[in-house]
This record gives C-alpha cells, structure tokens and sequence, in this order.
C-alpha cells in the first residue's frame, strides 16, 4: 500500500502493471480492496490505480467532508500528485457517479469513464441505503459493525472468500459522519442535466438484477442518449450489483474490450449540419449481456 498526500491528508493507494493509467474508484462502504481481481486482469495490458475515497478505508475523514463533489477533486489532486496528465476511469457505484462527475468538469483529464452499477439519479439508491442519511441509523451500523458486515455480505456474497474477509474489514472503518454524509451527497446529486456536457466517451454497465441501485438507471441513461452521444449503455443480465463478483468473466471480457478498443472506435460519430453550427450523432445501440446465450 503506498500514499500520497493531498492538501495534508494522507490517501492509501495501490499500483499495478503497466501501460495506459486506469484509476478504479469503489462505491459506499467500500474501499480499493473490492477492485483488486478487476485491477489485476486489467493490469495485464494497464498500469492500474485505486485509492481510497475521503472517509472510506484507509483515507480517514478530516477537514473535508464526503460529498461527490470532493472525490471529484479528490481525483483530480490525485493525478496532480502523482503527476499523471490524462486517465481512465472505471468507478462502481457511489464511484461511478464520481466518474461522471469528473469527466464533465474536467474532461481534458480524463480519457475515458467505464461505470458499474451508477446511480445517475441519487433517488434511484436503494430504501434501506437511504435510510443510513439518519443519524440515529449511520450511528448504530457505527456501534454494530457486525451489522455491516453481514449486509456488505449479503450484496456481495459471490466474491471469493478471501477477498470477502479483507472487504468486509474495511467496510466498517468509515464513522458515521462519513457514511451518512456521503449517501446524503449521493441523495442530493441528479447527473441529467449534465450529462449533455459529457465529452469522454463513457460506458455505463449496470446489472438488470441491481438491489441497491434501481435497474432503472438503464432507461435513464437509453433516455439521456440522443442528447448526449459519449454514452454508451450495457445491461448484464441476471447481473446484481457488483457483477465482477457475480458473473466475472462476462464483465472482464466487456470490460477488457472498452479499455482497450482504439479510441476511434468508442467515439460518437458526429456529422456536421450543413450550417456549420449544429451537430447530429447516430444512435449507438444498447447491447445486452446474457449469460445464458
């Protein structure tokens, strides 16, 4: 585990391979340990970063509160740091919505965004999330960490075993401050209106069996398309929220694919209108993943 220090906070990261950067980015309650199977097959042809997030892991909270806002920054100070001009992003979930979030304020930074199982929509997270924006609920999964664990397990029960143990370690180090602050964040946060600004060609994958994010997300997105052309949409499946744990060598594959592929390949194409001035795109298609064909 190595760190850097951003504005006098210490941020726990970890580097594979090498190649083209590629920054993954975990979602609540997680830490950069879930993406460790996804970091090493990408680490085959990438040199692959994941950090944890203010007030996840090993990052702990001080002067800045959680907000999707802050790991924003928190990633582009990340890059500044590390000296790393242009990336990729791939962000699950809570870092998903990060992942846009940058790529539309800063997309001379970032390459191209790959997103798993997003809430586009902060309305779209799960009753039982939303619920952890009540002190007295973020409070007693605090002072009951065996409490989260067994629902981080729940979610995520087809990861391997020993992964599991590491991931449910971090699970309960964020405070209640933390966890309550940042699903209030993603509660305030609707991506709509910025997602014709989106510049970076984005890959949005979500699993159609999704219990923490409503699979709903996946109409958002096939709506948002004719307005914004640098999105691209994938459903998979029998998929549940994390479908790297769920269905591993179907997300690598498609995963492995858009990180690789030229990136003439993954642009719009745009055709000028005869005035000059305006734009049309054609309409991408929005393929589906199943794994029983």
């Amino acid at each position: 585990m190595s760190v850097v220090y951003i504005d006098e906070q210490a941020v726990h990261y970890e580097v594979f391979g090498k190649g083209r950067p590629v920054l993954f980015l975990h979602g609540w309650l997680g830490s950069w340990r879930y993406w460790l199977p996804s970091m090493e097959v990408a680490s085959s042809h990438f040199r692959t970063y994941a950090f944890d997030l203010i007030g996840f892991g090993d990052t702990y909270q001080r002067a800045i509160e959680p907000s999707i806002g802050a790991y924003a920054d928190q990633v582009i100070r990340f890059l500044d740091a590390l000296g790393i001009g242009r990336i990729t992003l791939v962000g699950h979930s809570m870092g998903g919505m990060v992942s846009l979030k940058t790529a539309i304020q800063h997309p001379d930074r970032i390459e191209r965004v790959v997103t798993v199982g997003a809430p586009i929509v902060g309305s779209s997270l799960a009753p039982l999330l939303k619920m952890t924006a009540f002190r007295p609920i973020a409070r007693g999964m605090n002072a009951l960490p065996w409490l989260t664990q067994r629902l981080f397990h729940y979610f995520l029960r087809e990861a391997d075993e020993q992964d599991m143990l590491e991931i449910l370690e971090d699970s309960v180090k964020p405070t209640a401050d933390s966890v309550r602050a940042a699903v209030r964040s993603m509660m305030r946060t609707d991506l709509r209106p910025d997602l014709p600004r989106l510049a970076v060609p984005t890959l949005v994958i979500h699993g159609t069996r999704d219990d923490i994010v409503m699979p709903s997300q996946i109409e958002v997105i096939r709506r948002a398309q004719p307005t914004a052309p640098f999105l691209r949409q994938l459903s998979v499946q029998g998929s549940r929220h994390f479908p790297w744990a769920d269905q591993p060598e179907i997300f690598h594959a498609q995963l492995m694919e858009y990180l690789r592929a030229p990136r003439g390949e993954i642009m719009p194409e745009v055709a000028t209108a005869a005035d000059g001035h305006r734009a049309h795109t054609l309409d991408h298609p929005t393929p589906s993943i199943d794994p029983a064909a």
